[in-house]
């Protein structure tokens, strides 16, 4: 096991902490949007609205597939590390030159996907505008989930990380847009004027 694995592995051991220690209830849960049928205040032509008028096979088709796809991803590193027979398997293809970038990445994603998840408790908690990250970006817990996932691709070189990555996007952001048009209608104005100023990810 190199330095580089350690590093992997404190930031699934803090990912894991995170899911366990530090959960944080969606205030706008995709399978809860998606399991009502056209209820609540969305507008018709919104992406919620259109993610409930699917048919029950294309919901799973279009959420869950990707879903577990990304879980068996993200859990690539790990055998990777473990089990050298699935190493092979999965085309780990490891480049000394991009073991410290892609650890890098792999740190800095989380690091700005668990501060943001503790900025979202406090505010809850205590009230107040939003804090550091959510001054930059909406969705900063997952914009760091995808600079972390980019850093394992980088570090491990299997091609099924790589060929997931644009999949595990895909669906993260089709979710983000499905939220945020619950939110935008639950919130009104105030959610207007938030997404006016803050970026979905990152930029202007």
């Amino acid at each position: 096991m190199t330095a580089v694995d350690v590093v992997v592995l404190v930031a699934y051991a803090t990912l894991v902490l995170e899911l366990c220690g530090f959960p944080i209830p969606s205030e706008a849960s995709t399978w809860q949007l998606l399991g009502s049928h056209g209820t609540g205040p969305a507008a018709p032509a919104d992406a919620l609205q259109q993610a409930r008028a699917r048919s029950l096979p294309r919901k799973l088709l279009c959420f869950l597939l990707p879903t577990a796809l990304g879980v068996v991803a993200w859990l690539a590193p790990l055998a990777c590390m473990v089990v050298p027979a699935l190493a092979d398997a999965l085309g780990c293809t490891r480049i000394a030159a991009l073991q410290w970038p892609g650890a890098g990445l792999v740190a800095l994603g989380r690091t700005i996907t668990f501060t943001s998840v503790l900025q979202l408790r406090a505010q809850r908690r205590h009230g107040g505008a939003p804090r550091f990250w959510f001054r930059r970006s909406r969705n900063p817990g997952l914009l760091g989930m995808y600079v972390c996932y980019l850093g394992l691709c980088v570090v491990y070189g299997s091609p099924l990380l790589w060929a997931v990555l644009p999949l595990y996007v895909a669906n993260m952001h089709g979710r983000v847009r499905i939220e945020e048009a619950h939110l935008a209608a639950r919130h009104g104005a105030a959610w207007t004027d938030y997404a006016a100023r803050v970026p979905r990810y990152l930029g202007r």
